[in-house]
């Protein structure tokens, strides 16, 4: 999808090449490389997997710290879910090129071009994320000791590098870290959220025009024009229903681990002071926890305003279908009504709703929900830790 390029070259450059296969016809020699590449990130892939497990074992199934086991468990969803993320979008690479082909195949309906203005602004979010995850794990420490700590711990547990270096070592250990852990999920959520932005533009601009001819008195609303107006509105249904099928389980793994993350934020700062002796130890953590629970809130409200605004156009459009029917049943055609009334019945749909995986859908109401059940179970956990 020519739109969608820079943000599909960050996608390549972190393991996944979703280039549409219908625009792209590469030179034996170039598709090659790519294929060479695309291995040499896939085993860094697995390295990553192997180093976070590793990191897992020694550093929270070994050892016996004043952290909870659900705080141990949500500050590594993210690592485990990175790579999770990773290996589904890797098995569905195909049909994500298909489904941005089909996006880009919406553009002649009117208002559903994608702005230049939201790609800059998701290859910024892409590129920042990662960069702010790294700095804030990288700037408060500065002492040799602490810093001997953090890579043995991401190292599992060996200890690789002489006295005086760990500091420097901790900068480009980090940097791995954190840019497998949230580029390549912060591509895909930026991706979801302006696919979920493109298709609603286009159920909105349909319904306009129905709009539009359902508030003139003089325009005539007719079997042939409501039949128009219904294959185009099935047409962004397909791809609708193609892309729930793809990306649910993508954005169930990026959406849970949000949750784990706040969760995290919320129990490891520990508002209720329950732990007053582990304040002290993580001090220098605080801009890192503050990072991690703030990033997840941000991106689960922002994935779950733009898929909330595709099922509030797909409303806004079943209204105007029904207004449209109305005028026709009053207009009193016979003809029209004939074939009407079949040709509504067989397309009579209701509402579509974004979904994670079936697990929860994404309506308005859905945000405050979520963050007061993630609220309470956090509060939950302090009383029982109290």
């Amino acid at each position: 999808m020519d739109s969608l390029s820079p943000i599909n070259k960050i996608a390549f450059i972190c393991g996944l090449d979703i280039t549409s296969v219908e625009k792209i016809q590469d030179s034996k020699a170039f598709s090659k490389l790519k294929l060479i590449y695309q291995k040499l990130v896939s085993m860094c892939w697995i390295i990553y997997t192997f180093c976070t497990i590793g990191s897992i074992i020694t550093g929270d199934i070994l050892t016996t710290t004043l952290q909870s086991v659900n705080g141990k468990i949500a500050r590594r969803s993210i690592d485990v879910s990175a790579f999770l993320i990773w290996s589904v979008m890797t098995i569905r690479k195909k049909q994500v090129s298909h489904l941005l082909h089909d996006v880009e195949n919406l553009r002649n309906i009117k208002d559903t071009q994608i702005p230049k203005l939201w790609i800059v602004t998701g290859v910024i979010v892409i590129i920042v994320v990662p960069f702010a995850a790294w700095m804030s794990m990288t700037i408060p420490f500065r002492d040799e000791y602490n810093c001997r700590q953090i890579v043995k711990l991401h190292l599992s547990g060996f200890d690789l590098f002489k006295d005086g270096n760990n500091c420097n070592a901790l900068f480009i250990v980090i940097f791995f870290r954190q840019f497998f852990s949230y580029t390549l999920r912060t591509a895909i959520t930026v991706i979801y959220v302006i696919i979920c932005c493109s298709l609603r533009n286009a159920l909105n601009a349909n319904s306009e025009l129905g709009i539009h001819r359902v508030a003139d008195p003089d325009a005539e609303i007719g079997f042939v024009y409501f039949k128009s107006y219904l294959q185009t509105h099935e047409r962004i249904l397909r791809v609708l229903k193609s892309f729930e099928k793809t990306m649910s389980l993508p954005i169930f793994l990026i959406t849970s681990s949000d949750f784990m993350a706040v969760i995290y934020g919320v129990v490891r700062l520990d508002p209720l002071n329950n732990l007053p002796e582990y304040k002290s130890l993580i001090i220098k953590y605080i801009p890192a926890i503050i990072f991690v629970s703030l990033r997840g809130m941000v991106s689960f409200l922002c994935i779950n305003l733009a898929a909330s605004e595709v099922h509030e156009a797909s409303k806004k459009a079943r209204d105007i279908q029904k207004d449209m029917l109305k005028r026709i049943l009053i207009s009193g055609d016979k003809s029209d009504i004939q074939e009407l009334v079949p040709f509504s019945v067989l397309h009579s749909n209701s509402p579509f709703v974004l979904s994670a995986w079936g697990i929860f859908c994404f309506t308005k109401g859905l945000f405050l929900s979520v963050f007061g059940n993630v609220l309470t179970y956090s509060l939950l956990i302090m009383q029982i830790l109290k």
